[in-house]
């Protein structure tokens, strides 16, 4: 019994030195944390410079990445949800858009273009907060911020796409999701986490109310 004792304390001390010895290989290792000041600004440099590189505005990057802070600064929140909607606000500002377009050239030139609008408008809207009764689709600022920025870029003087509807759904949709990775980014620069866990948009997010 004392033998048996004796061999279990020496196993032990034995496991207690290999831990001792073991090299920190599953320690963390220190990375750089930015200033939460630094680390925006060199991002929304690097939008100005996106933009100039790629010659189209890149509002929508700003636009994406406020819809994404907002999104989680009280509650958790799926960013998959928030992408989807922002694409699927995109795809209803295109449509208005294509929308608008024919029912004008319907109605004629005695009609204001902006009437035409209304009218598609007034179709579109509900059916897009509708659509964000479903848990998938229930971010729905997030598809007015696409919406949003589809519109913009399309009215935009300044961007050689301007006036093209399939251009401005690209670039609307491609910057608002990089305005996502943007706040990904700046959370990982700032060492600060983006949401305690992922969970459905809250009920308080939606403009269901």
């Amino acid at each position: 019994m004392l033998n048996t004792t004796a061999s279990v304390r020496v196993e032990l001390e034995s496991v207690a030195v290999d831990e001792r010895d073991r090299p920190a290989m599953d320690e963390p290792r220190p990375r750089v944390v930015l200033p939460p000041e630094i680390a925006a600004t060199i991002l929304a440099v690097s939008s100005v410079l996106l933009g100039a590189l790629l010659d189209v505005p890149t509002f929508g990057i700003f636009l994406g990445w406020a819809a994404a802070a907002l999104a989680t600064t009280s509650r958790a929140t799926r960013m998959s949800t928030l992408a989807t909607c922002l694409m699927v606000g995109a795809l209803f500002g295109t449509g208005t858009i294509a929308g608008a377009s024919a029912l004008g050239a319907i109605l004629g030139t005695a009609v204001p273009l902006w009437v035409s609008t209304i009218l598609v408008l007034a179709v579109a809207n509900p059916l897009m907060i509708l659509l964000g009764r479903a848990s998938a689709f229930s971010a729905v600022p997030g598809m007015f911020i696409g919406f949003s920025t589809v519109l913009a870029v399309h009215l935009i003087e300044a961007a050689p796409i301007s006036g093209n509807v399939l251009g401005a759904l690209l670039v609307g949709a491609a910057t608002n999701l990089i305005g996502l990775g943007f706040h990904w980014l700046n959370g990982r620069m700032t060492g600060r986490p983006q949401a305690a866990k992922p969970g459905s948009m809250p009920a308080d997010h939606t403009l269901m109310k």
